[in-house]
């Protein structure tokens, strides 16, 4: 064999050797790429798309990582999705920093805060009130729903307790289912508009809390919202 021939076919034995050794890297880098795309397209379909998605490569493993400033009950839920892709084996939730960790605290109890306040707002320059044996919303009550919603949708942190009340001088079992079907109505209307339903309580109070003056008075038939923070903070 010549000279030519033998370096001809020893640069050929290196490539094979190369393509060889690096070709399961390559491949492992590109099942990676695809698993990071699919849990990118994932996300943004619901409605997560800012949330940073990784795969690790040295060495590559089929473990998704996730990070991004989220409530607890929205992260198990996206973690949840993105593991039932093919291909990935796990999917863990990034730990920030300590200090990032205090600095995302603050920035969600001061938005919290804000929402809870803006929500006070809205509510204290409107009053849902009924007519005698109804729980229908009048336009009135719709606008001040949709307000509401507005606000409360992009809120966490947050709690609104939605409590129903009536007239006195009916049969008290009554106007107390009554109160409670108002409440529910109202909590039904808010989550038709995209509040979530974790976000909301009713009670039915009857006529058992009238306002000032006279029992009877139809002002009684009313909603009265109350909102605090999911962490114990008052309204």
């Amino acid at each position: 064999m010549s000279a030519q021939a033998k370096f001809l076919v020893g640069l050929l034995a290196v490539g094979l050797l190369t393509w060889v050794w690096l070709e399961p890297f390559g491949q492992a880098r590109a099942i990676a790429d695809d698993i990071e795309s699919r849990a990118s397209e994932t996300l943004t379909a619901r409605g997560a798309g800012n949330v940073g998605v990784s795969v690790p490569r040295s060495p590559v493993r089929r473990t998704l990582e996730l990070a991004g400033d989220l409530p607890n009950m929205e992260r198990a839920e996206l973690l949840e999705a993105v593991q039932a892709l093919d291909g990935v084996s796990s999917a863990t939730w990034a730990r920030p920093d300590p200090a990032e960790a205090v600095e995302m605290a603050t920035a969600q109890a001061t938005a919290a805060e804000t929402c809870r306040d803006e929500l006070n707002a809205v509510i204290a320059s409107h009053r849902i009130q009924f007519r005698s044996g109804s729980p229908y919303l009048n336009p009135e009550a719709q606008r001040l729903l949709d307000r509401m919603a507005e606000i409360a949708h992009d809120c966490t942190g947050v709690r609104i307790e939605i409590a129903g009340h009536g007239t006195g001088g009916g049969r008290p079992n009554v106007t107390m289912e009554m109160s409670a079907f108002r409440a529910t109505t109202v909590r039904d209307a808010l989550v038709e508009r995209g509040v979530s339903a974790d976000m909301l309580t009713t009670i039915g109070k009857g006529a058992n809390e009238p306002l000032e003056g006279n029992p009877v008075d139809p002002a009684n038939r009313r909603i009265e919202f109350t909102v605090s923070l999911a962490n114990g903070g008052a309204g």
